[in-house]
């Protein structure tokens, strides 16, 4: 009967020992405390009051990394923590689709619009195995919960608040380039959506601008007073903007390379990406081509996309 009890005891625990060996359920909080490099977004989750909800609600988050967080601005936790926390709660649930949805889910494809949980909308893409949120890569993806999924990416997605019209309004290297869209619509109707920033907020349609900055337009000859003399005519300006205006949305990862057609199909800008960053040729003027580099990328608006550059395309007026 000692050696029937030991045998027993002895499997009892062998089997626990098994259980502890075992994978332990983890909601999304306990992911988030095990990944080294999430440490901000775990402040600014705490600071925001979304402790709990991490931990029960099924949801999905795009849990942007500490270098995404410094890539946009926040050299540190207490910069974060420095915001009103609405400021910041708003800034999380643009990474939250009030879902469980894995990779297994995504639609394939670019640009495929998601709804988050700040009610604005992001655009997935999801090709290969690789992962964007707007411009934000997937490091790691389908990192299961028990309440939902984790996909770690390498940038922060802020909630898009102002149309194209408002940011170039609202931007003041981009004036000069805007003084010529207002003269320009004059020639080219279609143009006029680009000026108008009374922010009626409109999402689609959608489209791309590389902007060049007003040094760039002065570079060229394009200062406030040549534009609006009787020496440049609407029409060549329409012809300068439309130049620079591609009809759809992207974001640097999802740029093309190769022939973009322009607002006006006539014309054509080629795309060169490299690790050095992004460049775009003028297909129209006689060799050598004019060359434009991106200076910044990614300007989000609700209705579309805005790169800034530092040359002007197509220099004919």
């Amino acid at each position: 009967m000692k050696k029937l009890i030991g045998v027993f005891l002895l499997a009892g625990f062998l089997a626990a020992g098994c259980r502890q060996d075992e994978p332990q359920p983890k909601s999304i909080s306990d992911i988030l405390l095990e990944q080294d490099d999430l440490g901000m977004l775990r402040a600014a989750i705490t600071h925001a009051g979304l402790q709990d909800a991490f931990k029960t609600s099924t949801v999905t988050l795009f849990a942007p990394t500490d270098e995404g967080f410094k890539a946009a601005g926040f050299a540190d936790a207490s910069a974060i923590t420095a915001l009103p926390a609405e400021q910041v709660r708003a800034l999380i649930t643009n990474h939250v689709i009030t879902s469980n949805y894995p990779s297994t889910s995504m639609s394939l494809g670019t640009h495929n619009p998601v709804s988050m949980m700040s009610k604005s909308r992001l655009y997935l893409t999801y090709n290969d195995g690789i992962a964007y949120l707007n411009q934000a890569r997937a490091s790691k993806l389908d990192l299961n919960a028990t309440n939902g999924v984790v996909h770690v990416i390498n940038g922060l997605v802020r909630i898009p608040q102002q149309t194209i019209g408002q940011l170039l309004k609202n931007t003041p290297e981009f004036s000069l380039f805007r003084a010529a869209l207002l003269k320009a619509v004059a020639s080219e109707a279609r143009l006029r959506i680009f000026t108008d920033s009374t922010g009626a907020n409109p999402i689609d349609p959608s489209y791309t601008l590389f902007v060049p900055t007003n040094q760039a337009m002065e570079a060229a000859g394009l200062n406030l007073a040549r534009i609006n003399s009787s020496a440049v005519s609407s029409a060549a300006l329409a012809n300068l903007v439309s130049y620079h205006i591609a009809l759809s949305r992207y974001f640097s990862p999802t740029l093309p390379s190769g022939s973009l057609p322009m607002f006006n199909a006539v014309y054509v800008t080629r795309i060169v990406k490299s690790a050095t960053g992004i460049k775009i040729a003028d297909e129209l003027t006689a060799a050598p081509a004019t060359t434009a580099n991106v200076v910044r990328a990614d300007i989000t608006a609700t209705n579309g996309v805005i790169f800034a550059i530092d040359h002007v395309l197509y220099t004919k007026p």
